[in-house]
């Protein structure tokens, strides 16, 4: 009966911790109006869901997400408007290449971009992981997050598998997403992909963020 309860009292501190953080990021990405707001606040999401799944101990969470927000404020919007760019890029000739005509040049085009695509998209969940948990130079946290994507497909595939249901859930019942929409697709990014941190961490120890 004492275990069963502790599980409760877990599930509902993990309930609370997605719906605050939910807010958190909701409230912080307006105070930058979006454009400059929704970067920082990502960072500052995945910078408190590391250390609520790494440490035993409790977590100031308006604390940490305040001082993530401020600091990492220019190269959160830096790294997050190459994504962003790269991204438009990517769909502006995916939908260029569907106005073509069908030949086998521009099918292997379209597949070469497609494949790209995918690239981008797990390079994408990597990039935040990797920047909370490690201190690199700008670059490197999107070179870091492709040999990440590449190097652990098995990994990948996991974590695309479990935003699919996530995703498919959250549009059979909408009202979740104001909720846990965003903390709990963090949530699910962030403990899959620090799955490969411990060998990561074991090469580059001096990499490693407190």
């Amino acid at each position: 009966m004492k275990s069963v309860t502790s599980w409760y009292i877990r599930i509902g501190e993990w309930a609370f911790n997605l719906f605050l953080l939910n807010i958190l990021w909701l409230f912080f990405s307006l105070l930058g109006l979006f454009v400059l707001g929704i970067f920082p606040a990502t960072v500052a999401l995945f910078a408190v869901m590391r250390k609520l799944i790494m440490s035993t101990e409790n977590v100031s969470i308006l604390k940490l997400f305040w001082k993530t927000f401020k600091v990492e404020f220019i190269k959160a919007n830096i790294i997050g408007y190459i994504f962003l760019i790269v991204g438009v890029l990517l769909y502006i000739d995916l939908r260029v290449l569907q106005q073509l005509d069908t030949n086998f040049f521009n099918l292997l085009i379209t597949i070469i971009t497609y494949i790209i695509g995918l690239l981008y998209l797990l390079t994408l969940l990597h990039v935040f992981p990797i920047f909370v948990h490690f201190n690199l130079k700008t670059r490197d946290y999107i070179k870091y997050a492709f040999i990440l994507s590449i190097g652990r497909p098995l990994q990948s595939l996991l974590m695309i598998i479990i935003l699919g249901i996530m995703i498919v859930l959250l549009i059979q019942v909408p009202g979740l997403i104001p909720v846990f929409g965003v903390s709990l697709t963090s949530l699910i990014i962030m403990k899959v992909s620090s799955g490969s941190f411990p060998e990561i961490n074991a090469a580059s120890p001096s990499l490693n963020r407190d």
